[in-house]
């Protein structure tokens, strides 16, 4: 990964972003509207979501933090954050067990994003199995909400420009 310091003002797709040992790397664009407050543009996908092998809670969050690489629609980076996600992993972890119940009582065809808090089951066009039910349902992702996102550009303090 090309040091820290020098990401900042570069195009993100000019950037080598690869995992490390301690953290995640998670590039996640933002607009700006409403007086000049930060929005993030969409959420962050973490992981395919495989309903006959669902991934544990500690592999889908193996680290306590995250590297988020602020970008604006030109693809400039114009911030970097490490946040902590373990300042979190009540609700993520409350979020995860909601949609695992969901999927072992065969009822991933009735999840919903708005369902959960932080962590969401987000649709993707195409049916597939679920364990222990004969009805199909959407193939998901997991992945961490634009609310979460906008948590934590709240809590960085990017209010205006």
């Amino acid at each position: 990964m090309d040091s820290f310091e020098a990401l900042v003002g570069k195009n993100i797709h000019d950037v080598v972003l690869d995992e490390s040992e301690t953290f995640f790397v998670a590039p996640v664009e933002y607009f700006y509207k409403n007086c000049g407050k930060r929005y993030p543009a969409s959420k962050f996908k973490l992981s395919d979501l495989d309903y006959f092998n669902f991934i544990g809670f500690s592999e889908l969050f193996k680290y306590e933090s995250v590297l988020i690489i602020w970008h604006d629609s030109t693809g400039i980076i114009t911030d970097l954050e490490f946040y902590y996600l373990s300042n979190d992993f009540d609700v993520l972890f409350k979020d995860y067990w909601y949609i695992k119940k969901a999927i072992d009582n065969g009822e991933a065809h009735k999840l919903r994003e708005g369902d959960t808090t932080y962590l969401g089951a987000s649709r993707l066009p195409e049916k597939v199995a679920q364990p222990n039910s004969d009805r199909l349902a959407d193939r998901r992702e997991l992945v961490l909400k634009k609310k979460y996102l906008q948590k934590i550009l709240d809590e960085m303090g990017f209010k205006c420009r």
